[in-house]
């Protein structure tokens, strides 16, 4: 069942999420929030909110924290719709969980995520782990019911309702209370357009990702966003997995980075996800330090196996007829293409190795592909705020159609529903 966005009351948001579990929203301004005296797993604290983004014209990349999205966003990252009367049972009361209203592209880009060398991610149990898949799997399939919210609370993690200014309804998944573990921060969306969902492993370490990412979630409506909880290097206990980088001043992966290492809630989430959601299309971010090489981006489907048709082949043609510049996208599966950083591949990212069926997303590559995964490596151009930057927001939205009914770029205009 597919059901139009939202635009107001907390009891509209969640009914619709124990019936649907789908939604999608404009990026807009500050956010506030009103947690309810008597809701359980109530969130501790206020986030901050950051000044409203203003998005640049230019190709340079971002430096320092990004900040942009609002001013100067073309016309159809925002889909306009109109609102019928709401149906009375749509509306009716339901005020367990606390409610964050504002911008939810702005307000993500002040997720938690400890610093590198900072000791800040703890490694869950394994008992732990299988209950908050478990626990996520359920939130994704009967919305958040009074156990569900409870079982999440128990593992330290709050559930929340954000209502966007332009309107939309999410479920917000984020660690509460003083003693972080890393954990990461998760976000569904209610009525989403694609089926797609966004993950930023590296959302510290890779500049600009997690705005990349925030913006992208919104603006193309898609289903969820996955966001660490710690910077990759974090601490220096080494990950056991498989695959190598030099990234944290020594060779060899850590078992903060969420996108080498399984043991993490990212992982957990990842994998409530495929299971409830088969046919997804699940995008992992990255960022690369491009120099002087022929590349703008990095295109892969989780395996370095030439294959004519796949779907990392189609991203990257779709984002080489937006891209301005001489720099071009290449693919891994494309066995003509050729470049500097060719070997990006994404092929010991755990979680592409999960949904390419590896025997063992730790130790072993994937012998085949999906297609339900595409890992995209970007120059810091990009990741920033310019042309280039909304080339790959329309390479996503030309490779991913709209099939879900929820609004997002280039999706067919639809009626909001809204409750009084």
């Amino acid at each position: 069942m597919s059901l139009p966005p939202l635009r107001a009351a907390l009891s509209c948001l969640l009914l619709l999420a124990a019936a649907c579990s789908n939604a999608v929203a404009g990026p807009s301004d500050a956010v506030a929030e009103s947690p309810s005296t008597s809701a359980p797993g109530t969130a501790v604290g206020t986030p901050a909110s950051p000044t409203a983004p203003v998005e640049d014209v230019s190709q340079a990349p971002t430096t320092g924290t990004p900040d942009d999205t609002a001013t100067g966003t073309p016309t159809a990252e925002t889909p306009v719709v109109s609102a019928p009367a709401p149906t009375a049972s749509v509306c009716s009361p339901l005020s367990a969980l606390s409610t964050l209203t504002g911008s939810l592209t702005s307000w993500l880009q002040t997720a938690p995520i400890a610093a590198a060398n900072s000791g800040g991610f703890k490694e869950p149990g394994g008992t732990e782990l299988a209950a908050f898949e478990g626990a996520f799997r359920t939130l994704l399939t009967e919305g958040p019911t009074p156990q569900v919210v409870q079982d999440l609370a128990g593992m330290g993690y709050g559930v929340s309702t954000f209502r966007n200014d332009t309107g939309g309804g999410w479920l917000v998944v984020r660690e509460q209370g003083l003693l972080s573990r890393g954990g990461g921060t998760f976000i569904i969306n209610l009525f989403p357009a694609r089926d797609l969902w966004l993950e930023a492993p590296h959302a510290d370490s890779d500049e600009g990702t997690l705005r990349q990412t925030a913006t992208q979630l919104v603006t193309l409506g898609a289903r969820a966003l996955l966001i660490t909880g710690s910077h990759r290097c974090a601490v220096t206990t080494a990950s056991p997995c498989s695959g190598t980088t030099s990234v944290c001043g020594t060779k060899g992966l850590r078992i903060s980075d969420v996108a080498h290492y399984g043991n993490n809630f990212f992982t957990a989430a990842h994998r409530a996800l495929r299971d409830t959601y088969p046919d997804a299309i699940a995008a992992s971010i990255h960022g690369m330090d491009a120099g002087d090489g022929p590349e703008a981006a990095v295109v892969s489907d989780g395996t370095s196996t030439p294959r004519p048709g796949a779907l990392s082949n189609r991203l990257r043609d779709a984002l080489n007829s937006h891209l301005v510049g001489t720099k071009k996208a290449f693919s891994c599966n494309a066995p003509d293409d050729s470049g500097k950083h060719r070997t990006l591949c994404g092929t010991s990212n755990v979680q592409g190795r999960i949904d390419n069926g590896a025997a063992d997303a730790c130790y072993t590559e994937a012998a085949a592909a999906s297609d339900r995964f595409v890992h995209l490596e970007q120059s810091a151009t990009l990741r920033g705020t310019g042309a280039s930057s909304k080339a790959v927001m329309q390479a996503l939205a030309d490779t991913v159609p709209c099939t879900l009914g929820g609004s997002g770029l280039d999706c067919p205009a639809l009626v909001a529903q809204d409750c009084p």
